[in-house]
């Protein structure tokens, strides 16, 4: 299960500024995935130069309910009111530029796989895709030819779990792999970031050459 970071900065003078953080995620699920991934992101905080202070932590116990015996989370995904400082559960049918491809690089491992990334610049206003490489998916066909049931029970983490968009999102990551076993090749191209700008109107991300 996916965890929600947000790191806000409090003073001028980043990086000497204070941050704090918030953790809203994971749950206790059977295998303890959220919980080895909620003292990676507290290790990778603790390894940077600036002052953190954790001021809130929703994960773990916390974020779990349990119905007929299965542990649940809580809450899948939150909003933030940057006004108010309000966090709210939320939804979220959009999921960004490029999901296929952003999702293919964790399905296959990709390189630095495991980093915490930086996509966004907020100065700039910009979502920065790659580039990056990953290996071939072996028996991508084969994954493709199996029935909902399999690939869920088989590609996730906590298949008892899951939001009904699951299967679709791994299908159509499974999709992209196949036509782009090398993206280093067939996706960047020039080894050039892809860039999208959010439109003040639409609120769709577009393509933005920088």
């Amino acid at each position: 299960m996916n965890m929600v970071t947000r790191v806000q900065e409090l003073a001028m003078g980043y990086p000497s500024g204070r941050l704090e953080l918030h953790l809203i995620g994971g749950f206790s699920d059977p295998h303890n995935y959220s919980e080895e991934l909620f003292y990676n992101l507290l290790h990778a905080f603790h390894k940077q130069p600036v002052e953190i202070d954790l001021i809130l932590a929703c994960v773990g116990e916390l974020n779990t309910t349990v119905r007929s015996g299965i542990h649940w989370p809580i809450l899948y995904g939150v909003g933030i009111n940057v006004k108010t400082g309000e966090i709210f559960p939320a939804t979220f049918p959009d999921k960004g530029p490029e999901q296929s491809l952003r999702a293919a690089r964790h399905l296959t491992g990709g390189q630095q796989v495991n980093i915490i990334l930086d996509v966004y610049d907020c100065n700039l206003g910009l979502l920065r895709i790659g580039p990056f490489n990953y290996d071939p998916l072996r028996g991508v066909d084969l994954w493709l030819e199996q029935p909902d049931d399999f690939i869920l029970q088989h590609l996730s983490t906590s298949p008892e779990v899951e939001p009904p968009h699951f299967v679709m999102q791994v299908r159509a990551t499974l999709k992209y792999i196949q036509d782009h076993p090398f993206p280093a090749v067939t996706v960047f191209r020039d080894n050039r970031p892809h860039y999208f700008r959010r439109d003040e109107h639409t609120g769709m991300w577009t393509p933005f050459r920088y």
